[in-house]
């Protein structure tokens, strides 16, 4: 008996698509966020001599590593509940695929760090909830 792409859920699918692109984990965090903020803290060896010299290097590859603080304002029950299990599911330590916005790149990230708030409630009685979240830029 086959299957059309119409019976496998939208996650599975995009799921699929990632693992045949060789992306790190297969999974892709595909919700558009509302605001996203980014730092970097370039790693630094700092040899420091007691004459108040000091020499710095950059330490190793891959020195200037992401990090986005995103959020998802007002969101619907059903799609909150998305959002908290894919991070749930990935547990702060599987890789996933993420694009920032206006940025036309694709980041390995991981999760270690997410919380929500619950916010307005609708006059059909649903409420609306905002998610928050830390996406850390990994190398896999």
């Amino acid at each position: 008996m086959s299957h059309s792409m119409r019976d496998v859920p939208a996650v599975v699918w995009r799921e699929r698509i990632a693992q045949s692109n060789n992306r790190a984990s297969g999974a892709i965090f595909y919700w558009c966020v509302s605001t996203a903020e980014a730092s970097v803290e370039p790693r630094v060896v700092v040899a420091q001599f007691g004459d108040g010299y000091a020499q710095r290097r950059a330490d190793g590859i891959n020195t200037q590593d992401q990090v986005w603080d995103i959020n998802l304002y007002n969101r619907l029950q059903p799609v909150a509940d998305e959002v908290l299990d894919f991070l749930t599911e990935r547990n702060g330590v599987d890789v996933f695929n993420w694009s920032p916005p206006r940025t036309g790149r694709t980041l390995n990230v991981i999760c270690p760090e997410w919380s929500w708030s619950y916010g307005e409630m609708l006059a059909d009685g649903s409420r609306l909830i905002d998610v928050r979240a830390t996406f850390q830029e990994v190398h896999a």
